[in-house]
């Protein structure tokens, strides 16, 4: 198993969407599970973009949380 998978492997990513009268929102939850840290959300983090549909605003979020743990493996607080 590559260095980089097994670092992954520390975080829980949880992503999905929720419906509002606006749209569709994607939510995101990622922990550290080494420590238990929420890395996101965090207060005052801006608020996710609205989709389309049920399955941009999950494929987001889950983008989106794939970065946040590339950046706390390069740069943990």
């Amino acid at each position: 198993m590559a260095a980089a998978s097994v670092e992954r492997d520390r975080y829980e990513i949880t992503a999905s969407f929720r419906r509002t009268s606006y749209g569709i929102i994607p939510l995101l939850k990622v922990v550290r599970l080494s420590d238990g840290r929420l890395i996101y959300p965090f207060q005052g983090c801006a608020d996710m973009p609205l989709c389309a549909d049920a399955q941009s605003a999950t494929k987001f979020a889950e983008a989106w949380g794939e970065k946040l743990v590339s950046g706390d493996i390069a740069v943990p607080e």
